[in-house]
């Protein structure tokens, strides 16, 4: 017998019993496939799971009808075998019906029945014990059976295997689970060893148990709303119930007139912040950001604040809306990938972290204050609160930075190697290679041109253009340097010195002098990652650890290393294109760390 096999015969399918059980017992007792009725009442289907799950019910529940004096305990789990159908005798009246017998005496209709369907004993004693046993479980499941509650631990109601998954993954009760599955997308990627077909059967095994928990209603966040909300200073009356909203198609409300006095030729509220995005952002990325948070705050003051606009907004709103992002209800979260506006869409994809919470707020306040100098609203109310969510050790965010160790780096690299020749290959080795050796942001890699390099005394450099269209000079390391001379080889592009100056620094792997987005280098390189850290000899707790790393995290590898090859804030400040030393130290700022550890490992040896 393997472990696996082992471990699962060795586990407890049942702890507590509830209707589902007795429900499957029954269902057992009327002949019904067992499989079926384990799949559906007990929320296992693989056979050895099956015969281990139904041997735990059937000693269980017979220890409890003998400790509560049923004599009939042995008929529980006892197969009784169903009469077949062609021995089974027609009610009377139907008998009659058929043999047209209307005019014959009861008696002799009696007689002509049982001489046409002889009376079978052993099928009667078997339908009298089968009834024995159905009412006894009903006397049993009266008696004896808790119904599950949100409240209950998973563990009294899933098989310790994956019980102590679900735990692991932080869903300790059954409300804590239906809460997760509610909000979509892939809950149970955190969970090893539970894929697709598992997380179904635990969904509806949650189903079976608290039939109120799944499906919630699929939240619904129209956005024409707000997006034809109005800057008025009074707050408009409550909209309609989410139910009985009209279709978007059908709203078309009256454009007013801008404010008195605004430099915006703007209507609405949305408008404005488009006005805003255009005047403010120089990248997609930021662009995208910033008009997710400025939707987030618009839905919530068209729910929760009577359809409130910007220009009536208040400092108790601001307040109200700070508290909210701390504590966002299940009902704004969903992490089904689905448009804005869409069914099932929501604002959120699960809680905010303090850092995500001061980002909005900063996002926020720099909005309404670009509104109030275009004279927009009347003022900024959100300079008059305290901004700060809660403090953040420094420390723990600098051991929290997202990056690659040398090991992990390595056993990708080495898996690139190891896969056959191709253009997508070659990129990805560059890719990698290239950016946790410069440090680039992934905007600043798809924008840059092979024309942006240049010889210097010092050695080669890029000229890139960062945030707030700031253009800044990096260098470029010999390991980079000798990436990317390989890589436009591989491009039939023999050299840098050779190569033609408009030709972009990363190219499609269909054509060697067509761009890439933004989106296309994330998803490429997620996918890449995903291969090559699933195939490592890392822990499965380092693989849990690296199943979110993206580009960006080259970026923090770069800076990460660099702090631990001793370079100075002020070098790695200006490579990465950071607005302040400060903020470099805050994200890379392990060295205080470092001497802590090297003073008190020398005093406690």
């Amino acid at each position: 017998m393997n472990q696996a096999l082992a471990g699962t015969q060795n586990s407890r399918f049942v702890r507590r019993l509830g209707p589902h059980h007795f429900a499957y017992l029954r269902a057992i007792a009327e002949g019904l496939d067992a499989n079926t009725s384990a799949q559906r009442f007990l929320g296992v289907c693989h056979g050895h799971e099956r015969r281990s799950a139904h041997n735990q019910l059937i000693d269980t529940v017979r220890a409890i009808a003998r400790r509560a004096g049923e004599r009939a305990w042995r008929l529980i789990g006892m197969t009784i075998r169903a009469a077949s159908p062609s021995a089974q005798r027609p009610a009377l009246q139907d008998f009659i019906e058929a043999r047209g017998l209307d005019g014959w005496s009861e008696d002799e209709q009696v007689e002509m029945l049982e001489a046409a369907f002889p009376v079978d004993r052993r099928s009667v004693r078997r339908d009298r014990l089968r009834q024995r046993q159905i009412d006894l479980l009903r006397r049993l499941e009266h008696a004896e059976s808790h119904p599950p509650r949100p409240t209950d631990l998973v563990s009294d109601w899933f098989d310790e295997v994956t019980a102590r998954r679900l735990i692991w993954a932080g869903h300790n009760t059954l409300a804590d689970l239906s809460r997760v599955i509610a909000a979509g997308g892939k809950w149970f990627r955190t969970m090893p060893g539970v894929g697709e077909a598992k997380a179904r059967r635990i969904s509806a095994h949650l189903l079976t148990l608290i039939p109120a928990a799944l499906p919630p209603e699929r939240p619904f966040f129209t956005l024409r709303f707000i997006e034809d909300a109005a800057p008025t200073l009074a707050p408009p009356a409550l909209p309609a119930p989410l139910s009985s909203w009209a279709p978007l198609a059908s709203i078309s409300p009256p454009q007013p007139p801008s404010p008195v006095g605004s430099l915006l030729d703007a209507h609405t509220d949305m408008q404005a912040v488009k006005a805003w995005l255009q005047a403010r952002c120089s990248s997609e990325a930021t662009a995208k950001c910033y008009l997710r948070e400025a939707r987030r705050l618009m839905l919530w003051l068209s729910r929760e604040r009577s359809g409130r606009t910007f220009a009536s907004m208040r400092v108790e709103d601001c307040l109200a809306y700070q508290s909210f992002l701390q504590h966002i209800p299940p009902g704004w979260i969903s992490r089904d990938r689905h448009s804005p506006g869409q069914m099932g869409w929501a604002p959120f994809r699960g809680p905010l972290t303090p850092a995500s919470q001061r980002q909005a707020i900063t996002i926020l306040g720099a909005l309404f204050a670009w509104l109030a100098a275009a004279k927009y609203i009347q003022g900024n109310p959100w300079l008059m609160i305290n901004g700060d969510t809660g403090s953040t050790d420094q420390t723990t965010q600098a051991l929290d930075t997202k990056s690659i160790s040398d090991v992990a780096l390595d056993q990708i690299q080495r898996f690139i190697r190891s896969q056959p020749p191709s253009p997508s290959a070659h990129r990805i080795g560059f890719i990698v290679t290239f950016m946790e050796t410069v440090g680039l942001r992934s905007s600043e890699l798809v924008k840059a041109k092979l024309g942006d390099f240049s010889l210097q005394p010092e050695g080669w450099t890029l000229r890139v253009v960062g945030k707030g269209s700031k253009t800044r000079t990096v260098f470029v390391p010999r390991p980079a340097f000798e990436g990317l001379q390989t890589y436009l080889a591989k491009r039939g592009l023999v050299g840098i010195e050779a190569a033609p100056p408009d030709a972009p620094l990363l190219a499609s792997a269909v054509d060697s002098v067509s761009p890439v987005g933004y989106q296309a280098l994330y998803i490429t390189v997620k996918r890449w990652f995903a291969k090559a850290i699933s195939a490592s000899s890392l822990s499965s707790r380092e693989q849990n650890d690296l199943s979110g790393a993206t580009t960006h995290w080259l970026r923090h590898t770069f800076g990460t290393k660099a702090v631990a090859l001793e370079v100075p804030y002020d070098v790695i400040q200006q490579q990465l294109g950071h607005s302040s030393v400060t903020t470099t130290m805050n994200i890379y700022g392990r060295a205080p760390l470092k001497r802590r550890a090297e003073e008190l490992g020398r005093a406690f040896r």
